[in-house]
């Protein structure tokens, strides 16, 4: 069963490198973690693994404010967003600081455990999102909660980043390094170019990078291409095909309106 199993990745991966593309740039489409594992499975000490937050390492405990639901309630979501536009600063601080601190859970429960097999190896792992950092109304730093919930959740990303102080040269308003993770309002390339720039005596040959997001994984390989280096990017779709308890939608919009309000 399990020659059977392994046999059944194999060519599934094959399947998958071959319709995304081949060669030094390449981008993986996978809701599967073993097959995240064996792309991660060449990774060395001049390897360098990016992981989104949002929707690939975590998501909300809150099902209402789960991803796969999007489609279904987005015109609740836009009637929110258009009624936010027309609220005081302060007013939109508020509400958004309600829903970060709505609690979040592990998309997959063994992405810890990987996480830490690359640290072992000596793989520097680092974490970068499209979120912003500091205080948000009642909440003091959005970079500190994050951080603690990870943590939580048993993944520390700090451990690959121990001595590393590059806050003089690279944080500003719109980007942060914080123990290993990287919030950022700009584009996730122009983010990660500054990292890179900043570490001089890390010559990374190779970049594994996880999103949910294409447009993000292409940028980040344009990048790649003009550093000469090896890109392995991989869509990790996960969040939307895990099994979920069966969902009321009505119920599902009213709890938002709720949560919203």
């Amino acid at each position: 069963m399990r020659i059977f199993y392994r046999g059944r990745l194999f060519i599934r991966l094959i399947a998958t490198l071959f319709f995304v593309g081949c060669g030094n740039q390449q981008i993986v489409e996978t809701d599967d973690l073993e097959v995240v594992k064996s792309l991660c499975d060449g990774a060395d000490s001049q390897t360098l693994v990016i992981f989104d937050m949002d929707n690939v390492l975590t998501e909300s405990m809150e099902r209402a404010f789960q991803a796969d639901l999007y489609p279904q309630v987005k015109d609740v979501v836009d009637k929110f967003r258009k009624r936010m536009k027309k609220l005081p600063l302060s007013e939109q601080e508020k509400l958004w600081a309600g829903q970060w601190e709505i609690p979040v859970c592990l998309v997959d429960e063994s992405m810890p455990k990987l996480i830490e097999s690359l640290q072992n190896r000596n793989v520097k792992v680092l974490m970068l999102t499209a979120n912003p950092h500091g205080k948000i109304s009642n909440i003091n730093s959005i970079e500190q909660l994050c951080d603690s919930r990870l943590q939580a959740l048993g993944i520390n990303f700090e451990k690959s980043w121990p001595s590393v102080d590059i806050k003089h040269n690279f944080d500003n308003e719109l980007t942060i390094f914080y123990k290993g993770e990287i919030f950022t309002l700009e584009s996730k390339e122009i983010a990660l170019k500054k990292f890179l720039e900043c570490l001089p005596k890390h010559k990374f040959r190779k970049i594994i990078f996880l999103d949910d997001k294409r447009r993000n994984l292409e940028k980040v390989k344009n990048l790649a291409e003009k550093l000469k280096k090896v890109f392995i990017g991989i869509k990790y779709y996960r969040v939307f095909t895990k099994k979920r308890p069966k969902t009321d939608i009505f119920l599902i919009k009213k709890r938002l309106q709720q949560l919203m309000n």
